[in-house]
């Protein structure tokens, strides 16, 4: 089975256009894997946020979700994940992705992936495949009332209209401009709407929701699907944790909590029923517990009819400087 992985040189892939209009979508060239051998894979792009300490996460589990997938029959589908980062991705440096093809069974099928950079493991990941049984019984979580996505501001526009604003500081202009400029593969929509005030003193909160859908159209394989929100459903689900301490990246330092380190250490994923990755989904992010500098969340991936398609966990190291406390004000 083959979604993205093509065994020609790196260079031989155009770079895409910003509005995903070229030869494939940004998200198609963030997961474009090189076949070098049998169940033996190489990267052939990686992204670093701005920030971070190394490669995506998301771009290292869709990419290792592509090279199992391309070892397995057509006739099987993802329905479950459970990975481990063990070191940052280095993003001068190929990963290779190792494909162990552990079971082959009627009904499921099981590959571990162990993702490599220099000899050492980076990543691991278990992915368990079933031939689908679309009329068995079902039940779920509803999904939460929330505005439509056609009632919200994308994310970049939200930033460019704080970047157009006097009344933001140039640090944290120059901030937004460089996030402007980053390679996001996804559009995002906060449900919230947030304020110049909600970014600089967030409220105190264990949720958060936005729509999601990745820019660009997609074909009609749901293995390519499931694949781009394997690596969308890295993308701020981490980031619920600080917002329950009332703080995030771009909080006023000192009045609040300040963030000094934030990486994720598993991710595992359960994929429900099928869906498109390019259209929109409510991500709807929790987090329950926090402590020891790491923090848990979970997420619940709604399609737009209201019908929960995949469900995330995580647990992430989340190192936080406490709040400066008030100074008390003399007494007359």
């Amino acid at each position: 089975m083959s979604i993205i992985t093509t065994t020609e040189s790196p260079q031989s892939t155009p770079a895409p256009e910003a509005d995903g209009t070229s030869n494939n979508t940004i998200i198609e060239s963030m997961l474009d894997i090189e076949e070098i051998d049998k169940d033996l894979f190489r990267s052939k792009k990686l992204w670093v946020p701005m920030g971070a300490r190394g490669v995506f996460g998301g771009n290292v589990v869709g990419q290792a979700l592509v090279a199992a997938t391309n070892t397995v029959s057509t006739d099987y589908s993802v329905h479950s994940l459970h990975s481990y980062f063990l070191m940052p991705g280095d993003p001068s440096t190929p990963i290779i992705y190792e494909v162990d093809r552990v079971r082959d069974g009627k009904s499921y099928c099981t590959r571990t992936v162990t993702a490599k950079q220099r000899g050492n493991n980076i990543f691991v990941c278990t992915a368990s495949f079933q031939v689908p049984r679309p009329n068995a019984a079902s039940h779920q979580y509803p999904m939460p009332d929330v505005p439509h996505h056609s009632t919200l501001q994308s994310q970049e526009e939200l930033i460019l209209a704080m970047i157009a604003s006097p009344k933001v500081p140039d640090s944290l202009s120059d901030l937004l401009k460089l996030r402007l400029e980053e390679p996001v593969a996804l559009d995002f929509k906060d449900t919230r709407a947030p304020t110049l005030r909600d970014i600089r003193n967030p409220e105190v909160r264990t949720e958060q929701m936005f729509w999601i859908k990745c820019k660009g159209d997609l074909g009609d394989a749901l293995a390519l699907h499931q694949c781009v929100v394997a690596y969308g459903s890295d993308h701020n689900l981490l980031n619920t944790v600080p917002l329950a301490h009332g703080t995030g990246w771009f909080a006023r330092h000192g009045a609040n909590p300040q963030i000094m380190m934030m990486a994720s250490l598993d991710h595992s994923m359960w994929f429900h029923c099928p869906f498109r990755a390019d259209e929109w989904m409510l991500y709807v992010c929790e987090t329950p517990r926090s402590g020891c500098d790491r923090g848990l969340a979970f997420g619940r991936i709604y399609k737009e009819d209201g019908t929960l398609a995949v469900t995330v966990a995580q647990e992430g190291v989340v190192r936080m400087r406490p709040a400066k406390p008030k100074a008390n004000k003399p007494k007359l």
